[in-house]
Formats: structure tokens, C-alpha cells, sequence
């Protein structure tokens, strides 16, 4: 029986990583703090609540599931106004924590890893869309954690683990089987607040006026 350790599966992505792997006949195991986790999104799966840089329980976790046979790292803080008020608690989180995670992980053997990163460390000046060979300018420090955790993972690979970072930019939707899904009622990404403002009834604002595009505006997002 093959399993996937998915750091952060409470989450809105982990969660869905993990829907993903148990239709692949993929047996998933969480961790998950659950500082923004839901524990509804982990019944029916095996769950170990805590933190990725506690090392005692993730040397517990690979003696309980010796069949893990690689990682998915999606446990990270990712509000980026919350990142600029709290740079601090974002890089302990998102950069200390995940190296600490990655020791643990060599330590019991593990030597596949797959880092949940973002798009937003990509630079877009001029609002054009962004693939993997543009440059790279993170614009907040939960942006900045995220390029330097893909830096570090970069180092840690070519001393023998295999790393692979995924960047994406604001994923919106849910399960085709409703069975996870945003984990907040009022997001913060473009969809969530699109959402709010049509709740609401006032306008949805465009970052952007004089972007080289047809009305001006950004369109990455």
C-alpha cells in the first residue's frame, strides 16, 4: 500500500491533495496543526495533529506508516496583509518550520518532496501573464518565504533528495465531491472577495488603470 504524508491536508489544498490521492488508490496521512485547518476535512483519513517541526511526532508518524513514500508540503501561512503586520511569525512559520520539517523528513528516510509554493514570487510589473522562466521579484514576505523555502529546497536537492516546487496563484473552487473545500467563510483570494462584494452590494475593485491592455487593467488574475 503506497501512502503520501501531506503536511498541512486540514487545509483548503492539502485536503483536496488528499481527496486527489485516496481516488488515485493513494492511502494519505495529515499532519496538520490546525491553526487554519478544519478537522472535519480529515475524517475518514488517517490524522496527526500537531506541527511540521515537531520532530518526535513526524519520527511517530513514519514509525506508524513505514509505506510513506513521499511528502506534500502545503502547511504554510498565506495572507499576504497578515505577512506584511507579522513578517516575523511568517518566516518562522513558513521558512524555519519547513526547514526543521525537512531535516525530520531526511532523518526517517524520505527522500521525495513536493512544496506547495505560489505564484505570487514571480514579478509581473507590467501585469502580463507569468510562466515558469520569468523573473522572479516576491512582492510581501509571505511571497518572500515562499521563494526563500523554494532557495533552500533548491540547496537540500542536490545533496540527494528529490524536490519539486509547484507555483500557483489564487486556486479557487472545491471537490467534485464536496467532500473539503474552503476552509474559511470569507476568503481572501480574488474569488472570496468577488464574492463578498456582490453579497454586499458594492463594487468589486480592479487593481490598475494604465496596464498595457485593453482596459488598463492587470491580468494575471
Amino acid at each position: 500500500m503506497v501512502k503520501v504524508l501531506i503536511a498541512g491536508g486540514a487545509g483548503y489544498i492539502g485536503s483536496t491533495v488528499a481527496s486527489a490521492c485516496l481516488d488515485a488508490g493513494i492511502t494519505p496521512v495529515i499532519l496538520d496543526s490546525l491553526v487554519r485547518g478544519r478537522r472535519e476535512f480529515t475524517e475518514g483519513r488517517a490524522f496527526y495533529e500537531g506541527d511540521i517541526a515537531d520532530g518526535p511526532l513526524v519520527d511517530r508518524i513514519f514509525s506508524d506508516h513505514p509505506e510513506i513514500a513521499a511528502v506534500v508540503h502545503c502547511a504554510a501561512l498565506i495572507v499576504v496583509p497578515e505577512s506584511v503586520a507579522d513578517p516575523i511569525g511568517y518566516y518562522e512559520a513558513n521558512v524555519a518550520k519547513s526547514l526543521a520539517f525537512v531535516s525530520h523528513l531526511h532523518r526517517n528516510g524520505c527522500d521525495r518532496l513536493i512544496f506547495s509554493s505560489s505564484a505570487s514570487i514571480y514579478r509581473s510589473e507590467d501585469g502580463s501573464p507569468v510562466d515558469e522562466d520569468s523573473p522572479l521579484a516576491p512582492q510581501s514576505p509571505y511571497a518572500r518565504s515562499e521563494a526563500v523555502c523554494e532557495e533552500m529546497f533548491a540547496d537540500i536537492a542536490l545533496a540527494g533528495p528529490r524536490v519539486l516546487s509547484l507555483r500557483y496563484f489564487n486556486p479557487v473552487g472545491a471537490d467534485p465531491e464536496l467532500r473539503t473545500g474552503l476552509q474559511l467563510k470569507r476568503p481572501s483570494h480574488a474569488l472570496g472577495v468577488l464574492i463578498q462584494a456582490h453579497q454586499e452590494g458594492h463594487p468589486f475593485p480592479i487593481t490598475g488603470t494604465d496596464y498595457p491592455t485593453r482596459d488598463g487593467s492587470g491580468i494575471r488574475d
